[in-house]
């Protein structure tokens, strides 16, 4: 099977995950719900652009953009996905103390999401070097085991830290965007 059709199938699984969390799931998974089965059609309608290798890059800013945007809010459901399944919600006022009196993970969280976020974005943009070896599956791979597992080893020490990772790595990333031209134009 090729890396399109895995897509689809994977892309189109998240429908039914999707139904499940909105109409079954536990407690908060319920908000979480139509997110997912939305990113499951997106992701199954998009599929040959996202998933294909070999499809020719779009130079429109538009379409750029809009396939950047779609990363980060996969990333960011991704973390509140993980989030429900562990059950480590934290209330906004304990992140907000984490906040005042920053520990040396708070410190860990802004430092990794800003350098995951967007510094890795602007690296990347920057040296064409390490531009060629992102284009790379296991670039990607790697990367996407660096965010979510940072993620994850901060949820389960320090649930106030990883909700910090992931606002900082939002934000940064998000200014990385906007900041520089679409990543389908690098």
């Amino acid at each position: 099977m090729d890396r399109v059709a895995v897509g689809r199938w994977l892309s189109l699984a998240l429908v039914p995950l999707g139904v499940w969390l909105s109409v079954g799931g536990p407690g908060a998974s319920g908000a979480l719900g139509a997110p997912v089965a939305l990113f499951g059609l997106v992701g199954f309608g998009l599929s040959g652009r996202l998933f294909d290798p070999d499809a020719a890059p779009s130079r429109s800013a538009i379409d750029g953009r809009a396939a950047d945007l779609f990363q980060v809010g996969a990333a960011l459901l991704a973390f509140a996905f993980l989030t429900v399944v562990l059950g480590r919600f934290e209330s906004p006022s304990a992140v907000i103390a984490s906040l005042r009196s920053p520990g040396p993970l708070a410190l860990v969280a802004i430092v990794a999401g800003t350098f995951l976020g967007g510094g890795l974005a602007a690296l990347t943009h920057r040296w064409g070097r390490l531009r060629a070896v992102s284009q790379t599956g296991r670039f990607r791979a790697i990367g996407g085991a660096a965010t979510f597992g940072t993620y994850l080893a901060l949820l389960v020490a320090a649930p106030s830290a990883a909700f910090l990772y992931a606002a900082v790595y939002a934000l940064s990333r998000l200014i990385a965007l906007f900041r520089l031209p679409p990543s389908s134009q690098w």
